[in-house]
C-alpha cells in the first residue's frame, strides 16, 4: 500500500457528536439474512442489461494483512474510541471497542469478501452514493434500488471493526478506459485525534489518498483488485455470530431470491474457510429447498412460480399489469410480493405491511400466491412505498396526502384483481352454491354389499368427531354383547346322595370376562377449523400428521352436548371436497368419512339438515 494512503477522520468542528451510528440498527435483528438481502439486491439493481449471463455474487471468508488496510493507524483511532467509552461510562460500547482492538491486532484480519460480476460496477454517482454519502440513493439503470440509502450499512453488523472497503472495476471512455478504485470506510464514534487530543474528530473516517481521493489502478493492493467488471465489498473484522454462517447465508439467498435464481438472473457462491463451496443456481434450487427450507412459506412460493403459469391482471393505474402465480391445495395461505429484480419483499398477511395481500376467504383452500409487477414503471412506483429495510410496504409512507390516498386506491384495485384470480382457481363460485349429490355417488359404499368398507365402518360406534384405525381387527367387531352359554343339563342324574359330602364345597371359579381392548388413541387433528358460511353450510379444514394415515370420521355434534343418541347429532346432507382435489370422501347416514394423506391440509364444504347459527362444534 503506498505510504501516502492514510486514515482520515475530519474534525467535528462543533457538529453532531455521534456515539453510535444508528443506521445499521435497522438490520441488527437478523444481521446475516439482512446483509444478504441488501448486497444481493444492490448487485441485481446494477445488472448489466447488455449481458445475457446472470449476475454472479461470491461471498467468501478470507484473511487480509493488517498492512493492506492501514491497521496500525486504524488501531490508534480505536484506542481513542475505547478511552472515550471509559471516560463516559459506557460499558456496552466499551466491549465493542475491546473486541475491535483484538481483531485489528491479529496477524491476519478476518474478512468477508463480497464480489459481483455481470454488473456495471460502481460507475458515475453510484460510487459516491455508496461510499461517501449517507442516506443517498443512486442506482444504475432504470430501477431505483433502495429507497433510503441506509441498506449499505447492514454490513456493519457483522464487522467487529465496523470497517468496510469498497472496490470497483468498470470501463469509462471519459476516464480513459478501464477504471479501478478502492476506498475504505470506518464508522466508529466521535473521538479525540490520537495525535492532537484537543481536536475532536467525526465518527466516520476514510482510508484514501491525500485530499480524500480513492486509491486507483496499480496502487490498489492485489487483495482488493477485481478480475472482471463489477463491485466488491470487503467487510473487515468479519464476525458472523454463527458457526454455520454459510448455511445461514445459503438459506437467506434461496428464501429471498428464488425468483431471480429460477429465472437465471442470479447465481450465488458461498465459500467458508475449511468447508466446501456452495453454489446456488437454477439447476440445484429444488434440492437446496428440500435440504434447507422444505415446507417453509418460501418453498411454496417457489413451487408456485416453478409450476404455475402466470395469470396477468388488467392494467392498474400507476402499478400497471401484475403477474400472479398461484398454487392451490397447499401453502401458507399468503400472498408474496416480489420486485422486478427478483427479491421477495414481503409475504405478510397484514395489509398495513403488505397492501397486495387480499383478505382470505373461508372457501379458499390452502394456497400460495406470488405477485410480480409486469413493468419496470410499476415496480418503481411500488418501491416508493417500501420501508427502510425493504421488507414491508405501505402507501402511507408517501409524503403527500393526495398521493397516499391515491396509492391506497391502487393497492385496493390490485387486491381485488388478485382475489378474483384466487376465487376462480378455488372455484368459489361453484362451491358457493349447493353441490349435486350425484357427483359423489361413486364415493358412497355399496348398500347391497355387506363387506363394503363403508358398511363395515357403520358397525363401528360413531362418536363426536374422532379418528379411528381402518384395520379389520378394529372395524370387524360386532358391538352387540354376546350372552354367555348355559351348561347343558345332565341326561342321567345320579339319584343317590353322596354319603360323605364335603362340608365346604369349593365353589367353581367364575369365568373371567374377556378384557375390553383399549381403543386406539386417535391422532391429533392439526389446525382444525369449522367456519359457518351460511345458515346450514360450513367449511371444515384440518391436517392429520400421522403416517400412515387412518380413517377420519366427522360426525357433526354441538360442542358441550352429551352423546346420548342420534338426536344430538346434526346430519350432514351434502359434502364437497375443496382441497386436495384427489381426496375421496364418503357420506353415509349424515356422517362423513375419509382417509387423508399425512401432512396434507384437507378442506371440505358441508351442508346440514339443521341450522348452524350460534353453535360451536367439536371437530377433533
Amino acid at each position: 500500500m503506498p505510504n501516502q494512503s492514510t486514515w482520515q477522520f475530519p474534525p467535528r468542528n462543533g457538529g453532531i457528536e455521534f456515539i453510535q451510528d444508528p443506521s445499521s440498527g435497522y438490520f441488527s435483528d437478523a444481521p446475516l439474512p439482512k446483509l444478504v438481502r441488501e448486497v444481493v439486491q444492490n448487485s441485481l439493481d446494477a445488472r448489466d442489461q447488455g449481458l445475457a449471463d446472470p449476475v454472479e455474487v461470491v461471498l467468501a471468508e478470507t484473511n487480509v494483512a493488517g498492512s493492506d488496510i492501514g491497521g496500525a493507524e486504524l488501531e490508534k483511532h480505536l484506542v481513542a474510541c475505547l478511552e472515550r467509552t471509559k471516560d463516559d461510562g459506557r460499558p456496552n460500547v466499551q466491549a465493542d471497542y475491546e473486541r475491535a482492538l483484538r481483531a485489528i491486532k491479529a496477524d491476519q484480519v478476518k474478512c468477508l469478501r463480497i464480489v459481483d460480476s455481470g454488473t456495471t460496477g460502481l460507475i458515475g454517482r453510484t460510487w459516491e452514493s455508496l461510499v461517501l454519502q449517507e442516506g443517498s440513493v443512486q442506482k444504475a439503470g432504470d430501477s431505483p434500488g433502495g429507497s433510503y440509502g441506509t441498506g449499505k450499512n447492514a454490513v456493519l453488523n457483522v464487522s467487529d471493526l465496523r470497517t468496510v472497503f469498497y472496490s470497483t472495476r468498470y470501463f469509462d471512455r471519459q476516464e480513459g478506459g478501464r477504471v479501478e478504485k478502492l476506498q475504505g470506510k470506518a464508522t466508529l464514534m466521535a473521538h479525540s485525534d490520537p495525535w492532537q487530543k484537543s481536536v475532536s474528530l467525526q465518527h466516520i473516517g476514510f482510508f484514501a489518498m491525500p485530499g480524500g481521493d480513492p486509491i486507483r489502478n496499480r496502487d490498489i493492493p492485489e487483495f482488493f483488485r477485481l478480475n472482471e467488471v463489477g463491485a466488491g465489498v470487503f467487510v473487515m473484522g468479519f464476525n458472523p455470530r454463527s458457526a454455520e454462517w454459510a448455511k445461514e447465508v445459503t438459506t437467506a439467498v434461496i428464501e429471498n431470491f428464488f425468483y431471480a435464481i429460477h429465472h437465471k438472473k442470479l447465481v450465488v457462491k458461498i465459500d467458508a474457510l475449511g468447508a466446501d463451496s456452495i453454489v446456488v443456481n437454477h439447476e440445484n434450487l429444488d434440492w437446496l429447498f428440500e435440504s434447507h427450507v422444505s415446507n417453509k412459506p418460501a418453498h411454496h412460493y417457489y413451487k408456485a412460480i416453478r409450476d404455475a403459469k402466470a395469470v396477468t391482471t388488467d392494467s392498474i393505474r400507476k402499478i400497471g399489469h401484475l403477474d400472479v402465480y398461484l398454487s392451490i391445495g397447499s401453502g401458507p395461505r399468503r400472498t408474496a410480493y416480489i420486485n422486478r429484480n427478483g427479491m421477495l419483499i414481503t409475504d405478510s398477511r397484514e395489509q398495513k405491511t403488505n397492501p397486495m395481500a387480499p383478505r382470505g376467504s373461508s372457501l379458499w383452500p390452502d394456497f400460495a400466491s406470488v405477485v410480480v409487477p409486469a413493468t419496470d414503471k410499476g415496480d418503481q412506483w411500488v418501491r416508493k412505498t417500501e420501508n427502510t429495510s425493504h421488507d414491508a410496504m405501505s402507501p402511507w409512507r408517501l409524503f403527500e396526502e393526495r398521493e397516499r390516498r391515491d396509492a391506497d386506491r391502487r393497492f385496493k384495485e390490485a387486491r381485488d384483481a388478485i382475489r378474483k384470480i384466487i376465487d376462480d382457481a378455488a372455484q368459489v363460485e361453484k362451491y358457493g352454491d349447493t353441490s349435486n349429490l350425484n357427483e359423489l355417488a361413486q364415493m358412497f359404499p355399496d348398500e347391497f354389499d355387506p363387506s363394503a368398507p363403508g358398511n363395515r365402518l357403520l358397525r363401528t360406534k360413531i362418536s363426536n368427531t374422532r379418528v379411528i384405525p381402518t384395520t379389520p381387527s378394529q372395524l370387524d367387531v360386532d358391538p352387540s354383547p354376546v350372552p354367555e352359554p348355559r351348561p347343558d343339563p345332565d341326561p342321567n342324574p345320579d339319584p343317590r346322595p353322596d354319603p360323605n359330602p364335603d362340608p365346604t364345597p369349593r365353589p367353581k371359579p367364575e369365568p373371567r370376562p374377556a378384557p375390553n381392548p383399549r381403543p386406539a388413541r386417535p391422532p391429533r387433528l392439526e389446525r382444525p377449523r369449522f367456519i359457518p358460511i351460511g345458515p346450514a353450510i360450513a367449511t371444515v379444514a384440518f391436517t392429520v400428521t400421522e403416517d400412515p394415515p387412518r380413517q377420519v370420521i366427522l360426525a357433526l355434534t354441538p360442542a358441550g352436548a352429551e352423546w346420548s343418541g342420534q338426536e344430538d347429532r346434526i346430519d350432514i346432507t351434502d359434502v364437497a371436497v375443496i382441497s386436495p382435489r384427489e381426496q375421496e370422501v364418503s357420506l353415509v347416514d349424515g356422517v362423513v368419512s375419509l382417509t387423508p394423506v399425512a401432512n396434507q391440509r384437507v378442506v371440505i364444504r358441508i351442508e346440514t339438515d339443521g341450522p348452524l347459527d350460534e353453535l360451536a362444534f367439536r371437530i377433533g
